[in-house]
């Protein structure tokens, strides 16, 4: 089991990034759970825990997001847990 935060910049607030993740988490039914949150600076966080091809399946999502959005960068950090710390995927008030 992994963990893995995403930061994703760009044009990437304001255009529907987070929900979009958010959406595509679910209707693949992606075996994830974590949030999708804004950052101050303009960014997207993202931090996903599940197995290594649901996250690199998220991963590949969020570095092109919806229409609208314009990813310049993502960064990435991946760690081993040993349980999970969320009950679902969602999104995290700003």
């Amino acid at each position: 089991m992994l963990q893995i935060t995403l930061n994703i910049k760009g044009k990437v607030q304001k255009v529907g990034f987070r929900y979009s993740v958010v959406d595509y988490v679910l209707t693949q039914k992606l075996p994830i759970v974590g949030h999708v949150r804004n950052l101050p600076d303009g960014s997207v966080q993202v931090v996903a825990q599940g197995d290594i091809e649901s996250l690199k399946q998220l991963h590949r999502f969020c570095t092109k997001g919806p229409p609208r959005a314009e990813v310049r960068e993502v960064s990435e950090e991946v760690t081993p847990i040993t349980k999970l710390d969320y009950f679902d995927f969602g999104l995290l008030s700003e």
